[in-house]
């Protein structure tokens, strides 16, 4: 029997349709025109076209979505080369694009069944099938579920239809009070493929958390929150118990920032063995202003974080730079432990009137916000200063503490520090970067801040 005799299998496979640039309407109907002029491709059924919000890097188009049901002989990977050529064929470049940037065209498999009706699972370098976000992703459900409505998906057990709606009214986020389901979610997500973002917190989110998550889901494929309020970095019991919890408004606020899964544990379930015998040295970056006002904070900081990575493995984890000395600890740890992720220093958000955001300032007395205010104030000051030439690390320190002398502001320091060279006490001499660093007492709470006066 000749090759061309030979009856090949033929499948059934779910394609998602992506682009923000051109006309995408149009590049879709070219593209499934060359597929079923060139290749073994029969179009069953075409979803209508869904405008929504890119999830990607920001200042870009809206994206406009899509989705086929088809009928061919090409097996997986004979397939995503097919796509790949018709990608190329209409003007993309994988070579140069950014990632999660503009598309002028993104042809993705999304699952493959056989004639028998079964999913083809697939997992390479190239392609993994069931697609292992799809599930997660309601602009990429939604166009599906026109075509495939009744299609079994393998990891929720959900058919497309239910699963979009499991997504829409809230349920898309995993939660969980248990570090070893936590665990066992990271490891499949790892097995998955793919990229993990995580975003450690100790709860009572407010905006500047959410803009944590927002970045880490635009550049990665998954998303993990840990809340955790920590005993190991709090010195003060009183300030163990005053910090505000809730774990399940927290939950609903990371379901719409595109948090995949939050968890949060007990410290008996981080530290089986003892917390004694997991203590991380902080290293010399917390030495000084939060390490002398703070003992053990940050020695309490190390292990959490280092424990943390354990349980998750991420890809990036993402730190507000609000916590400016946490920040450099976090940063050493990474550089000292193998496999550790990329961390990645947010900028600070901070409210109109110049407040950086906090989950401590939901406790300041009403009476109180306006003097929380001075530390702003004081900290754009003294970067004024800089900016018009100001150097000297003594007047910039001066001057900074001279903005903070008022009654209401219970100072505990005020200080510059070169941001890449740290130092216990505060430099001297003619500086060529600087970051000032408050933290004061304000209306009973405990407030810091830190503005990089050498920043652009």
């Amino acid at each position: 029997m000749s090759p061309s005799m030979i009856r090949r299998e033929r499948f059934t496979a779910a394609i998602a349709l992506g682009a923000n640039v051109g006309e995408p309407e149009r590049t879709f109907k070219r593209a499934l025109n060359v597929l079923e002029r060139d290749v073994d491709f029969t179009v069953l059924r075409r979803s209508h076209w869904h405008a929504t919000e890119p999830v990607g890097a920001p200042d870009q188009p809206a994206y406009t979505n899509g989705a086929v049901l088809a009928e061919t002989t090409l097996a997986p990977k004979e397939l995503l080369e097919a796509l790949r050529k018709v990608e190329t064929h209409l003007g993309r470049d994988r070579s140069t694009e950014e990632r999660f940037g503009p598309r002028v065209l993104d042809l993705d498999i999304l699952f493959v069944t056989d004639s028998n009706g079964d999913h083809v699972r697939v997992r390479s370098d190239e392609l993994t099938l069931p697609h292992p976000r799809m599930e997660e992703r309601a602009f990429v459900l939604a166009p599906l579920a026109e075509v495939a409505p009744a299609a079994r998906l393998l990891r929720s057990g959900r058919t497309v239809k239910d699963q979009l709606e499991f997504i829409e009214t809230g349920g898309g986020l995993a939660s969980f009070e248990s570090v070893d389901e936590a665990r066992a979610w990271c490891a499949a997500s790892a097995e998955d493929g793919g990229t993990l973002g995580f975003v450690p917190t100790m709860g009572a989110l407010h905006e500047g958390h959410l803009e944590l998550v927002r970045r880490a889901a635009r550049e990665n494929d998954r998303v993990c929150v840990s809340i955790f309020v920590n005993p190991l970095q709090f010195n003060n019991p009183a300030d163990l118990e005053r910090y505000p919890r809730d774990f399940a408004g927290d939950t609903k606020l990371l379901s719409s920032a595109g948090c995949s899964m939050a968890f949060t544990g007990t410290l008996e379930q981080f530290f089986p063995e003892g917390t004694e015998a997991a203590a991380i040295d902080p290293g010399p970056a917390a030495e000084g202003l939060e390490g002398t006002f703070r003992p053990g904070h940050f020695e309490g900081v190390a292990t959490i974080v280092n424990r943390l990575f354990e349980v998750v493995r991420p890809t990036r984890a993402y730190f507000g730079a609000k916590d400016f000395q946490q920040c450099l600890v976090v940063e050493a740890l990474e550089s000292a432990q193998a496999g550790a992720p990329e961390v990645v220093r947010c900028p600070i958000v901070r409210s109109s009137s110049g407040l950086a955001l906090a989950s401590r300032n939901a406790l300041l007395p009403d009476d109180a916000k306006a003097d929380a205010l001075r530390i702003f104030k004081a900290l754009d000051t003294v970067r004024q200063a800089w900016r018009s030439g100001l150097r000297d690390a003594s007047t910039l320190q001066n001057m900074l503490q001279a903005e903070l002398d008022h009654p209401s502001v219970g100072l505990e320091y005020a200080e510059i520090r070169d941001p890449s060279a740290w130092t216990t006490k505060a430099p001297s001499g003619l500086l060529e970067e600087a970051v000032a660093l408050v933290a004061a007492v304000i209306g009973g709470v405990r407030l810091i801040d830190n503005m990089e006066l050498s920043a652009p």
